[in-house]
Parts: structure tokens; sequence; C-alpha cells
């Protein structure tokens, strides 16, 4: 295995609870406009950026529908929840992987389909902006995940080889963009699959499934980013 230098994480659902927050955004817009919501679309929807989720939505429901209303409500609603709770709250185990990465002088890259200010907002309100090294933001790409192109710009921007970085994330879509890109990956499931789902007068058109399939097989697989740590860690001894 090449010596790690550069190390690539995904932000929502990976880096903090923001799964958890838009989902709750989710939820509440399916509530408002009777259409069918539930983990899957969750899991189908994260890590894309806000053109690809308005075709994905288009084709999980149908042309027929008012789908951009709907996700411009999730849209709201994310931020109503984000001004009451000030907060989006550090996944277990990020600030001691982000310290080990510091240690060890290894490069850390946000590259997530949000936007740049949402990004730095979330990394500043968690304290954590200081052990960031470079970020690429949904804005800074044309093409969203599961395209590699986020996280090829990242590896140029650290001046880092593929080789020589893992990707850390929570969702398929990131996984496949990392496997794209030819970077090794690491898998942190986010799970929401304690929250309510909702049936609706408007029905999904397509059965999603949040399981592996055979070519988007993320390398290593783990419950929490302190198991991620403790395996890099192993890596660099």
């Amino acid at each position: 295995m090449a010596k790690i230098k550069l190390l690539i994480f995904d932000m929502d659902g990976l880096m903090f609870e923001t799964g958890r927050l838009a989902y709750r955004a989710y939820y509440q817009s399916a509530i408002k406009y009777d259409y069918e919501m539930n983990h899957n679309v969750y899991y189908d929807l994260t890590g894309r950026t806000e053109k690809a989720i308005l075709q994905e939505m288009a084709r999980l429901y149908g042309n027929n529908v008012p789908y951009q209303e709907w996700r411009n409500e999730m849209n709201q609603n994310k931020i109503s929840i984000f001004e009451n709770e000030k907060r989006v709250y550090k996944k277990k185990g990020l600030v001691n992987l982000l310290k080990f990465a510091k240690k060890n002088q290894l490069t850390v890259a946000v590259a997530s389909s949000n936007h740049l200010n949402n990004i730095e907002k979330y990394l500043k309100v968690e304290g954590v902006s200081d052990y960031i090294d470079i970020i690429v933001s949904g804005d800074e790409v044309q093409n969203g995940k599961p395209n590699p192109e986020i996280f090829i710009r990242a590896s140029l921007k650290a001046g880092v080889s593929t080789q020589n970085a893992f990707v850390l994330e929570d969702s398929l879509v990131g996984i496949e963009a990392a496997k794209r890109a030819k970077i090794q990956s690491i898998l942190v499931r986010d799970d929401i699959t304690d929250l309510p789902i909702k049936k609706g007068k408007f029905e999904l058109l397509v059965e999603l499934s949040n399981e592996f399939k055979p070519t988007i097989r993320p390398d290593f697989v783990f419950k929490d980013l302190d198991e991620a740590r403790t395996f890099l860690e192993n890596i660099e001894q």
C-alpha cells in the first residue's frame, strides 16, 4: 500500500450529523406536500450537487410533480433547523482523527457537494476549521458525485497523487466517485434509520436500496471514525 499523504473527507453525514438534520428537513417537506419519503431516498440523494438532486428527484417521483417546490422546501427547512439549533454536531471520533492527521503531517481536504459558505460555516461552528488545509465545494465542480471530479480536484489542489490518498465517505454515491477517481475509500455509514418514514399521495416510481453494488464496494468499512483512525494509525506504523 502506497504511503498516505492526503485524507479527503466528505462532510455531510461523515464529519457532522448533517444527515439527520437533512432528513428531518426532507421529512417535513414530505409531510407538507404529501409525498413518499424514506431513508433510502436520503441515502440516494446525499452527496450529489443541487442540480443532480433535482434530476434524481425527477427520476424518483416523475416529471409531472412539483419536485422543485418540494426541494425548495427541504432547503428552507434545513436553514431553519440550523438557525434554531446553531449546531451540526461533530461525528464521534472526528477530532481525534483530525488530530492524528495533523500529527502525521497528512494534508486534510474537505470535498463536499455542499455550497462553500455552508462548508465554511459548519467547520467554524463546530471548531474544526484549523484542521482543514483544502476545501473543494460543489460550487467548484461541473459534475457532482458519482463523477470523480471533486476528488480528483482535491488531489490536484493538494499536489498529491491519487495513489497516496484516501477518501472517507458515508454515501455509496461518494464511494462510486472515489472508485472512478482510483482513490482508496473508507465508508463510515451514516445511520438515520431510526427516523420516521412517510407514505404519501405521490409515491416513489423507483425502488431504492442502500446495499452495495458489486462495482461500488468500498475498500474498507468501519462503524465510526474512531475505527477508521485506528486502521490508518496501523498503516502509518
